[in-house]
């Protein structure tokens, strides 16, 4: 089924709020696969940047840790219609439902606890797969922070 949802905790939230079953739903349930759209710093007017310190605090990084990453941010030009965006890539979380996972949705497990138990099994977050992107410089920590929370 499809679900409009910003991660996969928020798809458990929802149908807690519909009220359906926990124990059947996650019976049914196998995995979720949640995606968002990232705009692609245009090629064409791409420029080298470093983000603001605050900028950086803002996004819950730290300067010593994003020293090598590679920030660029696009100036505008007529390929991007002056966005400095050209193109889209989909960045996705993948979640996996394991008998502890299962557990913890049954028992109502605040989302903090299920996103633990979902890294320890392996997902890995939107928030990394974008960060990912920011890191080589196709997408902007700004369009980062627009398209996903802080983890």
């Amino acid at each position: 089924t499809t679900v409009h949802a910003n991660n996969v905790f928020d798809v458990l939230g929802r149908f807690a709020h519909m009220q359906v079953d926990a124990y059947a739903f996650v019976a049914a349930l196998n995995g979720i696969l949640a995606q968002r759209l990232v705009r692609i710093v245009c090629e064409q007017c791409a420029v080298p940047m470093q983000p603001s310190s605050q900028l950086l605090a803002d996004s819950g990084l730290h300067v010593p840790a994003v020293s090598d990453w590679t920030f660029r941010t696009g100036r505008g030009c007529a390929h991007c219609r002056g966005t400095g965006y050209r193109g889209r890539r989909a960045i996705g979380e993948l979640l996996l439902l394991n008998d502890e996972l299962r557990e913890a949705i049954v028992m109502r497990a605040p989302a903090r606890r299920l996103k633990e138990l979902a890294i320890a099994g392996g997902s890995r977050l939107m928030r990394t797969a974008v960060l990912d992107l920011v890191e080589r410089g196709q997408t902007t920590l700004i369009e980062a922070n627009r398209v996903t929370a802080l983890a």
